[in-house]
């Protein structure tokens, strides 16, 4: 299936305009994301949270009932009376003191309305909507910063792919002469010099190749790792390093803007600042009004009654409650500095890393004009080593720098996808293409 689906892109006739292949993989890796699944499930848990925190003004009404047998001289006095059916005799000493165990039953159903509770419970539903802007943050934080990964390695595999390219075709012109240099006898010492440099420049570049499919694996590994992929990866030809990263590894803003995790620790700081209030409210009354009503059942016959009115609750001292604000407080302070403190240091990185990023595409400028250049050089030089002209020691020292030239462009190459993928993730979106 997967086989069909890039061969139906391969014949696209938009192919080369975007990599789709890359955002079927974006797609899979956030379907299977661990890390962002618990990070969107965070977010809804604490919605759900919030739209309780939101109803503490709703009033509790309950439902109460109880079925006992007691032989207290109390609880059955008290249930004649609940039951309205005391008689005379009920108040001889002998019949209260030995009332004998008889059975009760009560239904009650009521309800509280708090009319004030010193603003506790509206600064703790405040606390809970900067909350769920946290984790929303926190949830375009995962996002980015898997994104970021995600991009670093797939991009680096293409640098990869492409160097692996350039490597076996220098090797492939090694082996071509080889096979027809006929000049390598020891009693032809510049000659059998010419071989020993393309023996050892093939060597060379067999441990440069090694070293390539070591890196291809490890990229290849950890993308399957992340989507749940276990097919080879399949990467557009002819699609510029350039155009890809303009197109995926791109900040909207040129400017720093603070990121989702800064704006996480932001929030939570103002969600700390509400919980000073509900801290302060611990000293204050609170006011409400009930209402039950029940009906009681005994062996004489069944009553009903109701009660109603307003309550004062006021905690005039507690222990545990001193300075419950001020600790709130200094929550708060070091949420605040914390924010700040992490918004600073990013501000430095993304400088660090647009600094950085100016450089590495004017290397790339150079190497690439460098690289014309010695495509051109190695031409000539082919064409003089075929008519006699030079020596293979001469076009070895050719070939060498051909050799030092590919691996000088990836790494720029793989330095300049690492520079834009940790700028992205220091940003506050993806890139727009993915909207």
């Amino acid at each position: 299936m997967l086989r069909l689906s890039l061969f139906a892109l391969l014949i696209s006739p938009n192919v080369y305009s975007k990599d789709l292949q890359f955002e079927k993989l974006w797609n899979q890796i956030q379907t299977n994301s661990n890390a962002i699944n618990g990070a969107e499930e965070s977010v809804k848990a604490t919605a759900t949270n919030l739209q309780r925190q939101n109803r503490h003004w709703y009033p509790t009404v309950y439902l109460q009932g109880q079925s006992y047998i007691s032989n207290d001289p109390g609880a059955n006095l008290f249930g004649l009376m609940s039951m309205r059916k005391i008689e005379q005799i009920d108040f001889s000493p002998s019949k209260i003191n030995e009332p004998g165990s008889n059975q009760f039953t009560k239904g009650a159903i009521g309800v509280n309305l708090p009319l004030y509770e010193g603003g506790m419970k509206s600064s703790i539903a405040k606390a809970s909507q900067f909350q769920l802007e946290a984790k929303k943050f926190e949830y375009e934080k995962t996002r980015t910063e898997f994104y970021s990964e995600v991009a670093q390695n797939y991009f680096s595999l293409y640098v990869l792919k492409n160097q692996k390219n350039e490597l076996i075709k220098v090797s492939n012109h090694i082996d071509s002469i080889l096979s027809r240099y006929q000049i390598g006898s020891k009693s032809n010492p510049v000659g059998y010099s010419g071989l020993l440099g393309l023996k050892s420049l093939k060597n060379r570049l067999k441990a440069f190749q090694d070293e390539n499919s070591a890196k291809l694996i490890a990229y290849e590994s950890g993308i399957n790792e992340l989507s749940g992929n276990k097919e080879a990866l399949v990467f557009l030809e002819n699609k510029k390093l350039s155009d890809l990263l303009n197109e995926y590894l791109s900040l909207l803003d040129v400017g720093y803007k603070e990121s989702a995790k800064v704006k996480t620790f932001y929030a939570n700081a103002q969600s700390a600042s509400e919980i000073i209030g509900a801290e302060k409210s611990r000293n204050l009354p609170r006011v409400g009004v009930f209402a039950e009503s029940y009906a009681f059942n005994g062996k004489r016959d069944t009553a009903t009654a109701f009660s109603t009115g307003i309550y004062l609750n006021w905690n005039l001292f507690s222990g545990n409650d001193l300075n419950a604000s001020d600790e709130a407080m200094h929550n708060y302070n070091a949420a605040t500095y914390y924010a700040k403190a992490i918004a600073e240091k990013e501000k430095i990185e993304f400088s660090a890393n647009q600094t950085m990023e100016a450089t590495l595409k004017t290397s790339l400028v150079t190497l690439d004009e460098s690289q014309k250049l010695l495509d051109e050089q190695m031409n000539v030089a082919n064409n003089l080593f075929k008519n006699g002209m030079i020596n293979a020691l001469q076009l070895v020292e050719v070939l060498s720098r051909r050799v030092d030239l590919i691996n000088s462009k990836t790494d720029v190459e793989l330095k300049l996808v690492e520079t834009k993928a940790k700028s992205l993730n220091l940003s506050n979106e993806l890139p727009q293409i993915l909207k």
